[in-house]
């Protein structure tokens, strides 16, 4: 089954800050910026600023299970939000929030981050100094949504891949300071 994103989850527009967002150690919610999903394996929600909400509202939090991918700029790499820490997302960022009857965030978020989806993206933003992905762009994006038995294969196939692709980096670690004492010992003699 194909369908547009919009479909499948329902896509918002992150909290717009009226001025920057400065770290409160006494705040209450955390804030994920653009910045801060640029390397989204190294997330770390504690190091992210704190801000002290008004009372007067509530703050439109982040869930697990809701995806976040940037409005603007040159990398679209989808998160999918862990854990239970208060967050909001700031308003460079849309956060797409699936329904999970349909298809799971993780495999929404790994086809969001395949290479057709970029393609799409990149394809259909706008704007020619800082680029932007519209709502509407996005929300035509095609999803591919396959039973979820075949997302969970899917899932584990991409998983042995991440590991392999680790695994074969640390190889190449290891080579290199073997070579690297190979070329020493040829030096010295």
């Amino acid at each position: 089954m194909r369908e547009p994103l919009r479909h499948v989850a329902d896509i918002r527009v992150g909290y717009s800050f009226r001025t920057k967002v400065e770290n409160d150690p006494a705040g209450d919610v955390r804030v994920l910026q653009i910045s801060d999903i640029r390397n989204a394996a190294a997330l770390d929600p504690q190091a992210l600023p704190r801000v002290k909400w008004p009372v007067a509202s509530q703050p439109p939090l982040l869930r697990p299970g809701d995806l976040v991918i940037p409005a603007r700029g040159d990398h679209y790499e989808a998160l999918v939000i862990q854990g239970d820490e208060p967050m909001v997302a700031s308003g460079q960022l849309f956060v797409i929030e699936p329904r999970t009857a349909v298809v799971r965030p993780d495999y929404l978020c790994w086809f969001l981050n395949r290479s057709e989806s970029s393609n799409y993206i990149l394809k259909n933003r706008a704007g020619s100094s800082i680029p932007s992905l519209s709502r509407p762009v996005l929300g035509d994006l095609p999803i591919t949504i396959p039973a979820l038995e075949t997302q969970q294969k899917i899932l584990a196939l991409a998983q042995l891949w991440q590991q392999e692709q680790m695994l074969s980096e640390r190889l190449l670690v290891n080579r290199q300071k073997m070579l690297e004492g190979i070329y020493s010992k040829l030096l010295e003699s």
